[in-house]
This record gives C-alpha cells, sequence and structure tokens, in this order.
C-alpha cells in the first residue's frame, strides 16, 4: 500500500480508504441486525491490506454508521493507526449546531475523530463564513485535529478560504469517477494549486465501474451517473480488457485511475471480500497507454454532466429546517 499526506499538514493515509455510507444506509437496504459484525470484519480487513482512511458522516443511518464504525475500530485496538473522518450536514450554519454536532459524532463513534468535514454547503441565505469559523472553532477547542469540506464547487471554495481566520480547509469531499469527471475543469486545479486534497465520493458509480449493469437497490436507481456508466459499452468494453490484462476487477482498474489522478477514492461495500480489490488499486499502476485508453473513452463526462461541480448544489435551494426535517423523517439515508 501507498501512502499519501492529507492536504498540506493532515496526517498520513492510505492513497486509497473507505466509505462507510452503506452501513446502516436505508437507500443501500442495509440496515439488519449484522451491519456491526461486517463492519467489524470489513475494517479488520482493511487494516490488514494497510488501507488507514475511513470516511462516515452523521447522516448515514441516523447515526448507526458512525456507531459501528467506531465500535469496530475499538475492538480491533487500531484507533492510534487509523486516520477516522466524519461530517456534519450541510443544513447546520450556526455555530452552536455545528459544535454540538461535533460532540455528538464523537460520542457516537467512542472517540475524537481526526477530520470533520462539512457534508455539503450551506442554505442560500446562510453565510459561508459562519460554518467555516465555527469548524476553525472545532479544531482550536480540540473537538477534532483537522476540518475539511465536502461538495463545495470552485467559488464557493475560494470564499471558504478567504473566510478562514486560522487554519484553512485541508481537503474537499466531491463525486468524482470515470463516468463523471466535472471537478477537472475547474475544481481539481484549484484545490491543487491551494495544496487541498481531493476526497472522491462514488468512486465506482456506485458500482457500475465495478460492472453492474441493473441497479439492486435505491441508491443505485435514483443516480443518473450508475445508468449512465453501466450502459456506457465504450466505457466498459476498456475496463474489461484491462481488467483481463492486469487480471483484476474492473473496480481495481477504474479505482486506480482515480490514484492517478491525484485523488482519493473512498469505495464502500457491504462484502469484505471487496477490500482485497479495493487494497489492490492502491498498489497497481497502470501504463501512460492504458491510462490514455481510459481518459479516451471516459473524456465526454468532463462536460457531459456540466462545466462546473454541482453535486448536491440544489440542497442550498432548501430552506435548512426542511432539510434537517425530510432526513430526521426517514431516519438518515
Amino acid at each position: 500500500m501507498r501512502y499519501i499526506r492529507l492536504g498540506d499538514r493532515g496526517p498520513k493515509i492510505s492513497v486509497i480508504g473507505l466509505g462507510f455510507w452503506q452501513a446502516g444506509s436505508r437507500l443501500w437496504g442495509n440496515r439488519g441486525g449484522d451491519v456491526a459484525e461486517k463492519v467489524y470484519v470489513i475494517v479488520g480487513e482493511a487494516y490488514n491490506y494497510g488501507i488507514n482512511f475511513y470516511d462516515t458522516a452523521e447522516i448515514y443511518g441516523g447515526g448507526l454508521s458512525e456507531k459501528c464504525l467506531g465500535e469496530a475500530i475499538r475492538r480491533h485496538g487500531i484507533r492510534d493507526e487509523v486516520v477516522v473522518a466524519s461530517k456534519v450536514a450541510g443544513y447546520r450554519w450556526i455555530e452552536h449546531s455545528i459544535l454540538k454536532a461535533i460532540k455528538r459524532i464523537n460520542n457516537r463513534i467512542g472517540f475524537k475523530i481526526d477530520l470533520i468535514q462539512h457534508h455539503w454547503p450551506p442554505p442560500l441565505y446562510a453565510p459561508i463564513c459562519k460554518v467555516i469559523n465555527a469548524l476553525e472553532k472545532a479544531v482550536d477547542r480540540g473537538m477534532v485535529e483537522y476540518y475539511g469540506l465536502s461538495n463545495y464547487n470552485t467559488n464557493l471554495l475560494i470564499k471558504a478560504i478567504e473566510c478562514s481566520r486560522k487554519y484553512e480547509p485541508i481537503s474537499n469531499q466531491v463525486q468524482y469517477s470515470l463516468a463523471y469527471r466535472v471537478v477537472e475543469n475547474r475544481l481539481k486545479k484549484y484545490m491543487e494549486e491551494m495544496g487541498i486534497s481531493l476526497i472522491a465520493w462514488s468512486p465506482l458509480a456506485k458500482g457500475a465501474l465495478a460492472g453492474l449493469r441493473q441497479p439492486k437497490t435505491l441508491a443505485q436507481k435514483t443516480d443518473p451517473v450508475f445508468r449512465k456508466a453501466s450502459t456506457d459499452n465504450e466505457l466498459q468494453g476498456v475496463l474489461r480488457r484491462l481488467a483481463d490484462k492486469y487480471k483484476v476487477s474492473k473496480s481495481v482498474i477504474a479505482l486506480s485511475w482515480l490514484i492517478s489522478m491525484k485523488a482519493i477514492p473512498i469505495p464502500g461495500t457491504r462484502r469484505p471480500k471487496r477490500v482485497r480489490e479495493y487494497a489492490r488499486a492502491g498498489e497497481l499502476r497502470l501504463s501512460g497507454e492504458d491510462l490514455e485508453l481510459l481518459d479516451r473513452a471516459s473524456r465526454k463526462y468532463l462536460r457531459y454532466w456540466g462545466v462546473e461541480y454541482s453535486s448536491l448544489s440544489l440542497n442550498r435551494l432548501i430552506p435548512g429546517f426542511l432539510q434537517q426535517l425530510g432526513i430526521a423523517l426517514i431516519r438518515g439515508i
């Protein structure tokens, strides 16, 4: 496994991490009584293969994801050897609400997390500076070590950095995959200039880039990127040829491409056996010729979904209290 630094001043992490949205998620149909045990096994496998970066959020499973992840890490006795990130919901923008949410996150996980992220930009009426200054205060108070952002486009990220008084964000978690390359138009370049790490969520387009052709869960059925990628015969064909060449799965090729693009993919899984595939992506180095093949097959996705990054941007049009009420009613996503 290879390791890099998160941001210019953050901790050393594996070039690939794991996302735990699927743990306890209703959208993924994963709320059975064995969720905690599955997470325990997955974390153990990940640690054994050198994957030391784990990401979750307060709204995943209504907090169940955080509880299961924290319990697994404590049971394995590896707290000091892993980097744990979570996210406060984007509807939070008032300092008291953000700090209280971070305290609850630490309580659910069972220890102080390393990285807190603002899950999506706040409602249009909410000042970005209030969010940033609250996150800075969380660092100053020792509630977390670092803070980052999530789903902030270029203009919002520029504003966030302008708002910072003492600490700048070390990361921005955004949607990025072979089937969704919008970030390359502007956002990714700016982040690299500022020394901000790009954490890639949905790096396999919810399984489409792993070869899944038919959606099985609500999360997949409602995702237009999944639908497009799963029926893209050109891209699927290149992935298959390269998978056969390197004797790995399609997912390894898709994740290796992201790593070559200096992104930190955080694929999720409900199956421990997938962890070995993901770890392989952290070791494989694709040739320049093969990277070019992937680029040509996916270049259309640079602008297919737009020119500027916009994932979760519609949330900004919804008042915060309505966002919070909707998520509370379904007990998390």
